[in-house]
């Protein structure tokens, strides 16, 4: 696979790298809402928000949910954290906490190189 072009404007490759981490989470996870709700999973919701560039794109960083689920996850803090709680745990949280807070460079063409590499692999079109 070809390495994108580093002439590419960031803000560009970082939307191509969040559509992609979505598509790729919603296949990742099966067609059903994670939250055990029934309804299709449309949206990649995010642990930790999406305003941290390392874990933005981190496949382990979202849940596939119904459009319903993730409206009241984000109206619902306390909610929400016990689902983070009951199904990837504290311990989990803290790691993708520190890793969101890596004050480091975060390289976006590295990034989506990878995620479309994985995107291959799954079978996901990128």
């Amino acid at each position: 696979m070809k390495p994108t072009s580093r002439t590419r404007k960031i803000s560009a490759v970082k939307v191509e790298a969040t559509r992609l981490h979505s598509k790729i989470v919603r296949a990742s996870n099966g067609p059903l809402c994670e939250n055990r709700c029934g309804r299709l999973a449309t949206d990649a919701a995010h642990i930790i928000g999406r305003k941290y560039s390392h874990t933005r794109t981190d496949t382990l960083n979202a849940f596939a949910l119904c459009a319903q689920c993730h409206a009241r996850f984000t109206d619902h803090h306390g909610e929400w954290m016990d689902f983070i709680n009951a199904t990837i745990g504290r311990q989990e949280y803290d790691r993708l906490w520190e890793k969101a807070h890596n004050p480091a460079k975060f390289d976006w063409f590295d990034e989506l190189d990878r995620l479309r590499a994985l995107a291959a692999d799954l079978g996901v079109a990128a």
